[in-house]
């Protein structure tokens, strides 16, 4: 889930004006990460909707990838402990291995990466894994912009288990704008490999 206050930024360091951050943050001027999840999805739905009217895609995708949870502490400890254990191991055994416990990525015959990343299914639909839409109750469809964050996640996480350096192409599908139909996939392309095949 993005922080609040890092996401506010992000949208300065990306140079998005003033007049769009002004009408973002209209209303949610004393918004932070600690304020209740159903206010910060309500923020970040906004964000989204003024963003697509007004922002480039390219940076909207860049903005949120920029703004994963989850990069440092207990996470970040396994991933470098990963790296370590299977540094002698082919990509693909890595990819086999992670997908014992973060995602299930797939190497597709074009070289990219499909990552099945979360599949939490409730109630005969899939649910959200950010923790600002995962439990709520919500009737409006979010952009699947928003994944870019998640995305970031398992970017962050894969290159140093991986020891690649990885570009999101795509979410393939969310649940936030399938109404729970869809699962999480996200799409990277391997840009630069360092280790054997």
């Amino acid at each position: 889930m993005p922080s609040v206050e890092k996401f506010r930024e992000t949208l300065e360091k990306f140079n998005v004006d003033e007049e769009i951050i002004s009408k973002i943050n209209d209303g949610y001027e004393d918004i932070v990460d600690k304020s209740p999840k159903k206010m910060k999805a309500a923020y970040f739905k906004r964000a989204l909707d003024i963003m697509t009217d007004n922002v480039d895609s390219q940076i909207i995708h860049d903005i949120f990838e920029m703004n994963p949870c989850c990069t440092s502490g207990a996470r970040k400890k396994a991933s470098n402990l990963f790296a370590k254990e299977f540094a002698g191991c082919s990509l693909d055994e890595k990819l086999e291995k992670i997908g014992q416990n973060m995602g299930t990525p797939v190497r597709n015959k074009d070289g990219t990466l499909t990552v099945y990343a979360v599949s939490y299914y409730k109630d005969g639909r899939f649910n959200c894994a950010c923790p600002n839409f995962n439990n709520l109750k919500f009737d409006y469809s979010v952009s699947k912009d928003y994944c870019f964050c998640c995305a970031g996640h398992f970017k962050y996480h894969y290159e140093i288990m991986l020891g690649v350096t990885l570009k999101t192409i795509e979410i393939v599908s969310s649940p936030l704008d399938s109404n729970g139909r869809d699962a999480c996939v996200i799409k990277f392309q391997i840009i630069e490999n360092t280790v054997e095949n």
